[in-house]
């Protein structure tokens, strides 16, 4: 696991300082492959400076092109602050035994709001329920976060610019994940998601040549899971 925060320097002066509301956007990428890290990404930016960060022409990461999202990504620290959070396909796996995918996430939005420190935030919602994910984030949080300001909504990352900011930051960081995955294996995987055929093509051919699956493969997943046991019932027909 490997937590990061690069930004502009927040001196203010030697004279005088102006007090700052800070805005910190939180999303996610990568929770449902069964290769790979999943990565939350967060962007702060002062509240006066959110519509120069709209004008980068932000939004959703998904509805961007690579080369778009990444040339957004290189430039968002000129404009606040990013921090990123990978939780490892192994981590994922020993945690499953003690919580859910959803609580896994909400540990490490926590994280990133923990360390970016802001006066508001904005997160985009796994859950059904906004308010009640926003109450077990504030339980997980140090007191003074109990009266800032909370907005977790479905689909945030297309609704507020500091999200879809955040959600650039996470979706970058696990597509590079994701490219140094297949440069170290030789074998374009593509996306690592199980409903992707080159995917499981990927773990199919490596189990069945190592015997195992890759250490980056999250175990506990049901596809992990599925072709591990065929591939033993398929040895088990050879004698």
């Amino acid at each position: 696991m490997f937590q990061v925060f690069r930004g502009k320097d927040k001196n203010i002066g030697d004279v005088i300082q102006v007090s700052m509301v800070k805005v910190l956007g939180v999303d996610e990428a990568g929770r449902g492959p069964v290769i790979g890290s999943m990565f939350i990404g967060g962007f702060m930016a002062e509240e006066s400076d959110l519509e120069k960060v709209e004008e980068l022409g932000v939004k959703d990461s998904k509805k961007l092109s690579n080369v778009k999202r990444d040339s957004i990504d290189e430039v968002l620290e000129n404009y606040g602050d990013t921090f990123l959070k990978e939780v490892e396909a192994s981590e994922i796996d020993e945690l499953r035994e003690i919580m859910s995918i959803n609580e896994i996430e909400l540990q490490a939005f926590v994280d990133v709001i923990e360390r970016a420190d802001p006066d508001k935030v904005f997160v985009d919602l796994p859950e059904p329920d906004g308010d009640r994910f926003i109450r077990k984030m504030k339980k997980e949080l140090p007191r003074r976060f109990q009266d800032i300001e909370f907005v977790a909504e479905h689909e945030a990352d297309d609704t507020y610019p500091i999200v879809s900011a955040a959600s650039i930051v996470a979706k970058s960081a696990r597509e590079r994940h994701i490219k140094r995955l297949q440069e170290k294996y030789g074998y374009d995987f593509k996306s690592g998601y199980p409903h992707d055929k080159p995917t499981i093509k990927f773990l199919e051919r490596f189990v069945e040549e190592k015997g195992e699956l890759p250490p980056e493969t999250r175990k506990s997943w049901s596809t992990a899971e599925r072709i591990l046991k065929e591939n033993s019932q398929s040895g088990l027909e050879d004698f």
